[in-house]
């Protein structure tokens, strides 16, 4: 049997972060394709009230670290704890996942180097499967390998999907885009059914070279698009950063709602990076997806192709876009969109007065 399919998890003031469950989700079907126990690596302090939720992600095992040092992510002594409790382990994990976020990105690199192991970034797809090499400068790696970690991403110009592989030493490991898995369904499962271990924490001085000073982290008012049920997103067909009112106007249509944008609105300047989609901004999975004048770009649509209902408006027939939406509009959204707001609210008075 394969090792493990392991799943570190991420934790912002005690609360396990939504990308972690995202993971499990995922990585409950890659350890049903091995038939391997699915785990999850916990790091923090005072974190049990987050065991519930995590077992009922179908999880399997825990691995539970729990020191004050822990409460926030450092880099050396999350690097630390991981690789000493690994390295206790009869077999590597087969499968290692993180979040590809801030925290992911600085630790797994660390991980996969101690290793000697490769590393996957921003992966948009995960599957098991055969590999066979045949051929190659390092004849120790030839051979055929039957449980082999497809990890597919986005590359040469994010116009084609690229498929990673590293079989030769586990674990295999890939870092995955926020948005990219759904939440995994809740199961029948509490804490009494896993297996817990609390892993020994020691921590050495070399792992407070860096000591953290302050922690700043920007509160804002406005919603994250991630968490939206409905979005109005522009491309750069809408000419100016002024057409973004209209797509506001349109989103205020809905409850929950906010607007958002491709990569070249915003690098235009019409609009701020956290309202991106796409490869190098932000995956969603809304409700309602509506894409004014975006031509839908594989890298504007790894971002979005997972939302429930995808409408497009563009005035280009040939737009890539209409390849892959539910509903397609060719005109101008400049007519298209108004039109939409004047029926919108319109349903919305009839349905106040029905209901006076």
């Amino acid at each position: 049997m394969a090792g493990e399919v392991l799943i570190v998890a991420e934790q912002v003031h005690g609360e396990i972060a939504k990308v972690t469950y995202e993971l499990l989700g995922e990585g409950r079907k890659l350890a049903d394709k091995l038939k391997s126990p699915l785990s999850c690596f916990i790091l923090g302090h005072n974190m049990e009230s987050q065991l519930e939720k995590i077992a009922q992600t179908g999880v399997d095992k825990i691995y539970l670290a729990d020191h004050e040092e822990l409460a926030e992510y450092k880099t050396l002594t999350y690097r630390r704890v991981i690789i000493e409790e690994i390295d206790t382990w009869q077999t590597a994990p087969h499968t290692l996942l993180m979040g590809s976020t801030t925290v992911g990105r600085d630790l797994a690199p660390r991980i996969a180097a101690y290793y000697e192991t490769g590393l996957t970034a921003d992966t948009i797809e995960l599957d098991i499967g055969p590999y066979e090499h045949k051929a190659g400068i390092d004849k120790t790696k030839i051979g055929y390998f039957p449980e082999c970690l497809y990890a597919n991403r986005p590359s040469f110009g994010e116009s084609l999907k690229a498929r990673i592989l590293g079989p030769w030493k586990d674990p295999q490991m890939a870092t995955i885009r926020p948005g990219v898995f759904a939440l995994p369904k809740a199961v029948e499962k509490s804490v009494k059914d896993l297996e817990i271990k609390k892993v020994k924490v020691e921590l050495k001085p070399e792992d407070f070279r860096v000591k953290i000073a302050k922690i700043l982290r920007e509160e804002s008012s406005k919603m994250d698009i991630s968490e939206a049920d409905v979005i109005v997103s522009g491309g750069f067909g809408l000419g100016s950063e002024e057409s973004f009112s209209l797509l506001q106007e349109l989103a205020d249509c809905f409850q929950n709602s906010t607007i958002a944008a491709s990569r070249k609105a915003v690098d235009a300047g019409w609009i701020a990076y956290p309202y991106q989609v796409g490869q190098t901004g932000k995956t969603v999975r809304p409700k309602i997806y509506i894409a004014c004048a975006i031509s839908g770009a594989l890298q504007h649509r790894v971002g979005m192709q997972k939302s429930d209902l995808i409408i497009a408006i563009n005035k280009d027939p040939d737009a890539p876009i209409f390849g892959f939406a539910d509903h397609g509009i060719v005109g101008d959204i400049f007519q298209v969109i108004p039109e939409m707001i004047k029926q919108l609210k319109t349903m919305k008075e009839q349905k106040e007065l029905q209901t006076a």
